[in-house]
């Protein structure tokens, strides 16, 4: 074959490859394009995966936190339980009271003050906003119960009333606790 012939040849085919070759760049860059693409779907998933193995946990703490605040609601239910048994041992065994009669009043406002704002704190729980209410309005009906008692008895017992305002204080303090903890917990929870 003549020198010529093959330079035409050789001219031939690379007029007819160009095309093939201009493909082939094309092709290659689109194949980085999808390479960049799955490296980022690559990372989007391994944060997804990050964010579960969070939200796994963070389900996880609020489970111990309900299981913890439904102990301490028992103990609260104890408490009360306990509370109205003292009562019925100072029916029995109550003297003059008319000079405390004025502080448990006091004592009495400042629980309802208590009761209260329990109550707007709770808005958002219904469920145990319906427990809670219940034993403070049982709660509630024992101190008139208490006030009733202590004016028709009249007999001293000072230590006694001061035990169950200690009690007193301590069920409330601890329904206060709850109701905070119930709060930040309703605050860490996904929307």
């Amino acid at each position: 074959m003549s020198q010529e012939l093959k330079e035409l040849l050789r001219s031939v085919l690379q007029e007819e490859l160009k095309p093939v070759h201009d493909r082939l760049e094309r092709l290659e860059g689109t194949v980085g394009h999808i390479r960049q693409d799955v490296s980022q779907l690559q990372q989007d998933v391994s944060q997804l995966q990050k964010d579960v193995t969070q939200l796994q946990q963070g389900q996880q703490t609020l489970e111990t936190t309900v299981s913890q605040i439904q102990k301490d609601v028992a103990q609260l239910q104890e408490g009360q339980k306990a509370l109205q048994r003292d009562v019925a041992q100072l029916q029995e065994g109550q003297r003059t009271l008319e000079t405390t009669v004025s502080q448990i009043q006091k004592d009495i406002t400042q629980l309802q003050q208590g009761q209260q704002t329990l109550e707007h704190e709770m808005a958002g729980m219904k469920q145990m906003q319906e427990r809670i209410l219940e034993e403070l309005r049982i709660s509630k009906h024992n101190q008139a119960l208490i006030l009733n008692d202590v004016t028709s008895i009249r007999k001293s017992v000072d230590v006694t009333v001061s035990y169950l305002q200690r009690r007193s204080d301590v069920m409330f303090d601890k329904l206060i606790d709850h109701e905070k903890e119930i709060l930040n917990l309703k605050s860490k929870m996904p929307n």
